[in-house]
């Protein structure tokens, strides 16, 4: 788990980062970010709209540098032994879900709303589904959540299958953007 997170982490971050730069290089410069390449794919389009800095007015890719930084930083503390207690477990968790949750949203407003699709935002949802499914499981057969016997033993049993959902999830966007984007297909 500690080298998955580190890599998960690693490579959200990366995603964030570019989506971060490029956004700071449009409204500098009005350069076109290196992932506008044709009218279905626009990360541009993606950071100008409303849903791109709902909190706080800040660019959503901000919180995805800090919080996949943390992440990242976390598997590399499990690589080099460090242990963590039960509350900090549960503040990752919870993290990760409200990021699993928001990602969900945005890919909802992007596909639906926004109309445009972002290359490296979905990088992004690629890892953090796996990162969610993953972990939730893990969590639960190390006691991490809870002690309880029962939930360990469903997350032991859970865990080898977690795949399932994540193809799910996938399946899930892949279908949305089939049936919102078709003529994506025939390019």
């Amino acid at each position: 788990m500690a080298l998955y997170l580190l890599l998960s982490g690693i490579g959200a971050w990366f995603s964030s980062f570019t989506l971060a730069r490029e956004g700071y290089q449009l409204a500098l410069t009005g350069a076109a970010p290196s992932c506008d390449v044709n009218p279905f794919f626009s990360c541009g389009s993606v950071m100008q709209s409303a849903q791109a800095s709902v909190f706080f007015d800040t660019p959503n890719q901000l919180f995805g540098v800090a919080g996949y930084a943390m992440v990242a930083i976390i598997g590399a503390a499990m690589l080099s032994g460090a242990t963590f207690k039960r509350p900090f477990w549960i503040l990752l968790l919870l993290g990760l879900l409200g990021s699993y949750g928001w990602l969900m949203w945005m890919f909802i407003q992007a596909v639906f709303v926004i109309g445009y699709l972002c290359l490296y935002c979905m990088v992004v949802w690629a890892i953090h589904i796996p990162l969610w499914w993953i972990i939730l499981p893990w969590a639960l057969k190390h006691g991490i959540v809870s002690s309880s016997p029962g939930l360990k033993k469903f997350g032991a049993a859970w865990l080898p299958y977690s795949w399932i959902l994540i193809v799910i999830n996938y399946a899930v966007i892949g279908l949305a953007i089939l049936i919102q984007f078709p003529a994506l297909f025939s390019l």
